[in-house]
């Protein structure tokens, strides 16, 4: 065995999806998956297909308005994914010799 090899801190048994990322608990699982499906479900705006009426801020059509609230919507979801699903392992640089 090298030296590089004994002095790794993880285990080589260790599942490459949990090595150097935060155990998330089943609830918090759960959350998540109910946010992304909900998340989903509201890009589906058909109750504004067919309709112009009101419009937002007196200029901006009522489903183009939703649309923009949905991409806020949707960059919110992914910053919270990121800080609690991203792998840590991800972050983690390889020294220069590697």
């Amino acid at each position: 065995m090298t030296q590089s090899q004994s002095q790794s801190s993880e285990p080589e048994h260790t599942p490459p999806a949990t090595r150097g990322a935060t155990p998330l608990s089943l609830a918090a699982r759960v959350l998540l998956f109910l946010m992304i499906a909900a998340v989903y479900v509201l890009h589906q705006d058909f109750w504004n297909w067919r309709k112009a009426d009101p419009l937002v801020f007196g200029f901006l059509p009522i489903g183009l308005a939703y649309q923009a609230a949905y991409s806020i919507l949707a960059s919110a979801m992914m910053a919270v994914l990121v800080a609690c699903a991203w792998p840590k392992q991800l972050e983690e640089q390889d020294p220069p010799g590697k």
